[in-house]
């Protein structure tokens, strides 16, 4: 999985579920997506958006540890939506009203004020893994077993034929704060509205295969690092993960220098929020994170960075997306 039910909170209600987050370029714009509710977590809640939370693409300007610039959807229950943008100081507040800039309704595409497009709706799942291979890194990284990480000999995709509900918002350059050439660092977040009257944070998202490699999805570590904000992720977590990954290329073999090794990868990991110069062109590699599209194979990049080898899923796209606009396949 990528960040598919990643955590008990998370499982409670998958449609605020956060599986995966991409960004990346369009002619003369930056698309931002988002997928929740997995079709894998079964009919125990209804598909499509919770009328009860927020979904928020978070976006930190040259380096801050806070967000600067926040785009914000909610949605009805008749899956009606409206799209809200904040900066500066509001960027990072609940009770802020920012300023709508578009209306719409799910599985709808619409534009906006200021040139930008929303579209809202179930789509076939872009992500692609067969999750044995996941068991197989699981085991020699978190439990320090010896395991095959090749790809099984019938390797198929465990998400072939499943949806999400998925968020594409496309932003053009001539946005004031996300102008071409701009570095920015991105992150998706789900919350609830509390009976006292504010937000619970549900479930957070930036980089793609993070948390399943390091983390057991059944723990309530799990759901607590999901409450928490990615300036506090080094702080948190950095310790931990730089000793999984140090004593894994150390029981590999694939450096002499396991130590190095393991920190250089901790500075690219957190804090856990994806990287991207606008207006370029995204690719998410081994060679470096530089936004997301759907066809990028996150897992190969995230199992060869941390095992320091080359580690092939014997996969390729499962979906194909669209050069047009929303860039997903409608479900």
């Amino acid at each position: 999985m990528s960040h598919h039910l990643d955590s008990p909170l998370a499982r409670q209600d998958p449609r605020l579920d956060i599986t995966d987050q991409y960004v990346f370029d369009a002619p003369g714009a930056t698309v931002f997506a988002m997928n929740v509710r997995t079709s894998l977590a079964g009919d125990d809640t209804p598909l499509g958006f919770h009328d009860e939370g927020r979904y928020e693409f978070k976006v930190h300007f040259d380096g801050s540890p806070a967000e600067e610039l926040t785009f914000r959807l909610s949605f009805d229950a008749e899956q009606n939506f409206r799209v809200v943008r904040l900066a500066g100081a509001e960027a990072a507040d609940d009770a802020a009203a920012g300023a709508e800039i578009a209306r719409g309704r799910a599985g709808e595409a619409v534009d906006g004020d200021g040139g930008v497009r929303v579209w809202a709706g179930r789509a076939a799942e872009p992500f692609y893994l067969d999750l044995r291979q996941l068991g197989a890194i699981d085991q020699v990284v978190q439990h320090g077993q010896r395991a095959d990480l090749r790809p099984p000999a019938d390797v198929a995709s465990t998400f072939t034929g499943s949806t999400v509900s998925t968020i594409v918002l496309q932003v053009p350059h001539t946005d004031p704060q996300l102008s071409a050439g701009r570095g920015i660092r991105v992150w998706s977040v789900a919350k609830l509205a509390t009976d006292a009257g504010g937000w619970r944070q549900i479930n957070r998202a930036g980089l793609p295969m993070i948390w399943p490699i390091f983390r057991d999805h059944d723990s309530e570590v799990s759901s607590r690092s999901n409450e928490t904000l990615p300036a506090g992720d080094r702080d948190s977590y950095g310790k931990a993960v730089e000793d999984m990954i140090r004593e894994t290329v150390r029981r590999l073999g694939t450096t002499t220098r396991p130590d190095a090794y393991a920190a250089t990868v901790v500075e690219r990991l957190f804090p856990d929020t994806l990287p991207y110069v606008v207006g370029t062109a995204a690719a998410f590699s081994f060679a470096g994170f530089n936004g997301r599209h759907f066809g990028d194979n996150a897992p190969e990049v995230m199992f060869s960075l941390v095992t320091n080898s080359a580690v092939s899923t014997g996969l390729g796209p499962v979906v194909a997306g669209s050069a047009d606009f929303p860039y997903v396949r409608p479900a």
